[in-house]
């Protein structure tokens, strides 16, 4: 088992004396007091031998009792979650005593809207999940002041933390402006950038017996060769041969994600590291040439194609004709071994393991063939989830005491995230264990939270929608991931703001047209307007500011290439 670091005495005394009022008994007799022993596995010892290396005795009284507050997204509130928090804080007590947290658990749109709501209001929350993708850009955060510095209290509190990370993905995470720590990932892998194409075994088989193969050919030669128009036609001729077989055989169901097909055309032509992306805006650093080149990705010949096909797979009812009305997730990739009518039939997403077809095929209840799009990985940054110190905390010492137990004790981390076991999940005596509601943090579960909001995921449970040893493969693979030279890169907004969300208005109206193809004949008519108001609105200003930034960045960095 992996070693944990526990609170130490030293980061203990250190909080008292930060936070007053301390009643320690002269001598450390204790009195009435109860002491907790911790080792450095992080189990509860017995304290029978203080000499053991690595134990140390805190008293409870050696801090004063206090509350914080901690926000976390997830599935929101649930039938026993007030239960399992209570039983959270009895066993919090064991690693840092008279402490209490009062969790707000919210799903997505409302976490969204309340968070900036509260950083406005000074509401006082402790400990606060952030994610990129929807708490906003963490650059953005830290310099309008919404996150605390960190790095003091990291050095006091969190040691366990610092143990758990490392010091270069430590740094990976570093604001580039001032070179501290504002934010903690909650760790579940860095190793990113290695998407595949995902379809049903069977479905393939019916566009042809070669047909895995053939389109693993083109799909290289597509990634590998740098897009060109021609490579990127080849991909789309591929899906049509699929998408026909399937609509001849009636098993099309909802056909396209055509999301993931945007997006899978932006994250090629475009840089995939989002510090050189304007994602609302579609201008970023051309995709890994060395020339570090910032384009508007919408005026290209490579989105032209793009376009032309979503146009024509919408004519031939590979994309439902309902597509513009469809609110943003009633479509789904097959789940449980059940088709529907928003079954869709093919998907991207990371292939991060070798037995990544074995998880995906276990999520979906059929068996699922995997095409490889990218074959190097990169250690990328993990700010799509991490933990954050708001400004407005009133006890940020306790805070990073209690991030630091929930990274560092697996036991404190799983009652948080899985419940109780025999109630909220079974233990099934082979290392597994299986919940009622397969993927981890449903709505209608008694309870469950994402396992990826907090501390990490190394200390995380094997559930029947996971595959045993997964995160030690994800270990080793960031053991020789590529490491991004722009990790620490942060574009400055400030001189565009107005051309950013001009640009991002005109991108609402016409780009959900051009993706899910119903433009249908007007296509064109639609692409080259959007272009044009996209320069009006001042594209080309944006695209020469961050072409400057970026250009800044690598002569201070003496980058020559990725």
């Amino acid at each position: 088992m992996r070693r944990k670091l526990s609170l130490t005495l030293a980061a203990i005394l250190a909080a008292a004396a930060c936070l007053g009022g301390c009643g320690k008994q002269d001598g450390g007799d204790g009195g009435s007091s109860t002491p907790v022993s911790q080792g450095t596995s992080g189990q509860e010892s017995s304290g029978q031998d203080s000499g053991e290396e690595g134990k140390e005795e805190v008293k409870a009284e050696e801090l004063e009792p206090v509350t914080i507050q901690m926000w976390i997204g997830g599935p929101g509130k649930q039938k026993d979650s007030d239960r399992v928090w209570e039983l959270f804080n009895e066993k919090l007590q064991e690693y840092v005593p008279n402490t209490t947290v009062e969790i707000t658990c919210l799903a997505n749109a409302e976490y969204k809207e309340k968070f900036p709501q509260m950083l406005a209001a000074r509401e006082g929350v402790d400990l606060a999940w952030v994610a990129s993708w929807m708490t906003g850009p963490m650059a953005d955060n830290i310099k309008d002041g919404n996150l605390m510095e960190l790095d003091d209290l990291l050095e006091q509190y969190g040691q366990g933390i610092q143990e758990e990370l490392g010091d270069e993905i430590l740094d990976m995470h570093r604001y580039a402006e001032d070179d501290k720590l504002y934010y903690l990932i909650s760790w579940q892998g860095l190793y990113s950038n290695v998407r595949a194409i995902k379809v049903p075994t069977e479905f393939a088989t019916l566009a042809g017996e070669t047909w895995l193969e053939d389109t693993q050919k083109v799909v290289t030669k597509w990634w590998n060769d740098y897009s060109s128009p021609e490579d990127f036609q080849a991909v789309f001729d591929q899906l049509d041969i699929y998408f026909k077989a399937l609509q001849d055989n009636d098993k099309l169901y909802a056909g396209m994600n055509v999301g993931i097909f945007y997006d899978w055309c932006y994250a090629h032509h475009l840089s995939s590291e989002n510090s050189l992306q304007i994602r609302n805006n579609n201008v970023g650093v051309v995709h890994k040439d060395n020339t570090f080149t910032v384009i508007d990705a919408i005026d290209t010949d490579y989105y032209r194609t793009f376009a032309k096909n979503m146009a024509e797979f919408y004519k031939k009812g590979y994309i439902r004709s309902d597509i513009a009305s469809l609110e943003k997730g009633t479509l789904t990739f097959v789940t449980n071994g059940e088709f529907t009518p928003n079954t869709t039939v093919i998907d991207v997403h990371n292939a991060l393991t070798p037995d990544t077809n074995k998880i995906y095929s276990a999520q979906s209840g059929v068996d699922i063939s995997l095409i490889q799009i990218e074959e190097n990985g990169y250690l990328s940054k993990g700010d799509a989830s991490a933990m954050a110190i708001p400004y407005c905390a009133d006890e940020p010492e306790r805070a990073m005491m209690v991030l630091n137990a929930l990274y560092t004790q697996p036991e404190l981390y799983q009652l948080l995230i899985y419940g109780v076991e025999g109630e909220h999940y079974t233990d099934n005596g082979d290392g597994t264990i299986t919940t009622p509601y397969g993927t981890q943090g449903n709505s209608e579960a008694d309870y469950g939270l994402w396992k990826w909001t907090v501390g990490t995921c190394k200390n995380s449970l094997v559930t029947q929608a996971d595959t045993p040893g997964y995160y030690d493969q994800l270990l080793e693979q960031e053991k020789t991931a590529i490491v991004s030279p722009f990790n620490n890169f942060a574009f400055d907004t400030s001189s565009v703001q107005d051309i950013c969300a001009a640009i991002q208005a005109i991108d609402a109206e016409y780009g959900e047209m051009i993706r899910k193809g119903y433009t249908g004949d007007k296509w064109e008519e639609t692409l080259d307007k959007w272009i044009a108001e996209r320069k009006a609105a001042g594209v080309d200003k944006l695209v020469e500011e961050l072409q400057s930034q970026v250009d800044a960045y690598v002569s201070a960095n003496n980058i020559t290439s990725w």
